[in-house]
């Protein structure tokens, strides 16, 4: 199993590239502000992108039921491209190897499950607490302590995470 972290990209609904990690950085060169189209889908020595202009609308537009899940390769060697719908944004990430299991301590309870998977289906913060009949600040708690073990910094950081350890669909 590799432990390598892989490369994200983070793009509006315009498919302008609004975060990268240090990864996707290296990888791709600076891509922010240009189209996620061209950055992820310009990779030198890559087969079977699926990267195509205006992909990042047409993937809003379909919602969670439709997250792209492809194999392609690059410089020879086969990877994972996630791209998912998540709010406004879609979060792509990039890597080597296949699905990891989760770390001891990045295990979630159920109801951390629960609640990253309304977070992945695009409940705000009210709407998953009223759907799981607890307060805002109680779903807030469950947030923060699942960025905490999965190490991520946003909401849709965490829901890229919750697909990569296998959590979510």
């Amino acid at each position: 199993m590799s432990n390598e972290v892989p490369a994200v990209v983070v793009a509006k609904r315009d498919g302008a590239v609004v975060a990268q990690n240090a990864p996707a950085r290296r990888l791709m060169g600076a891509g922010r502000g240009k189209h996620c189209w061209d950055v992820v889908g310009g990779l030198e020595n890559a087969e079977g992108l699926p990267c195509q202009r205006d992909c990042v609308v047409g993937l809003l537009a379909s919602g969670m039921e439709r997250s792209q899940h492809t194999r392609p390769k690059l410089a020879g060697q086969r990877h994972h491209l996630t791209c998912i719908p998540v709010d406004d944004v879609v979060v792509c990430t990039l890597g080597r190897g296949a699905r990891e299991w989760p770390e001891k301590w990045q295990s979630l309870t159920s109801r951390e499950r629960e609640v990253l998977q309304l977070l992945a289906e695009g409940e705000t913060t009210a709407g998953a607490a009223s759907l799981l009949g607890v307060s805002e600040s109680t779903l807030r708690t469950h947030v923060e302590k699942m960025r905490n073990k999965l190490g991520v910094n946003t909401r849709a950081a965490l829901v890229a995470e919750g697909f990569r350890l296998g959590y979510l669909g």
